[in-house]
């Protein structure tokens, strides 16, 4: 993806880094999904598709892939944002769901039984491999996804520390510009 930003790993989550695809950057919302190759790159990275997976695709499954994971992506953003989830988001959110479909399939591998699931084509298997993985998220505490504390930051993230009292998306980024501000103040009051 020449001339775009690199993937955010701040979410802890394939579903909040996926909601992290498209940021804020300098005031401006910024897509790092602008195609299907994109989405692929994304799937390796997040560790959702399988290493090596090949998903080739029709330029027709492609967009509609393309297509789907953006409004899973908006769909999961609503419904894990604390400032927008609610009943009415989840059902937007299965609304996206549904056009994930797919079987169970178990298979033999070295002596045990793998199961797994299925779809017809790589791309519906792409489809159905990032809704898989970003659903686990609702096993996870509520209270433990967050949005950026930075007031120009949309980025969301599971907080994983010790503690629960992670504010940031990222200490070396909003962290240290809330620092340097609080900083600034105190020395204006001095």
């Amino acid at each position: 993806m020449p001339g775009s930003p690199p993937f955010l790993w701040t979410g802890n989550h394939p579903a909040t880094d996926l909601c992290n695809t498209e940021p804020v950057i300098d005031g401006e919302r910024v897509e790092l999904l602008p195609d299907y190759d994109s989405v692929v790159s994304w799937a390796h990275a997040a560790g959702v598709a399988s290493p090596g997976a090949s998903f080739d695709a029709t330029e027709r499954e492609a967009a509609r892939t393309l297509r789907f994971v953006r409004r899973l992506r908006a769909g999961l953003r609503g419904a894990l944002d604390p400032t927008t989830a609610g009943p009415a988001t989840i059902g937007d959110l299965n609304a996206v769901l549904r056009e994930a479909p797919g079987a169970v399939h178990a298979e033999p591998s070295s002596g045990r039984v793998v199961v797994s699931l299925a779809a017809a084509t790589p791309a519906a298997q792409l489809r159905l491999d990032i809704a898989a993985a970003t659903m686990d998220i609702f096993r996870r505490d509520p209270g433990r996804i967050r949005r950026c504390a930075g007031p120009k930051c949309v980025l969301l993230f599971l907080d994983v520390s010790k503690s629960g009292r992670r504010r940031w998306c990222d200490m070396a980024v909003c962290g240290n510009r809330a620092k340097v501000a609080a900083h600034h103040a105190r020395a204006r009051r001095s």
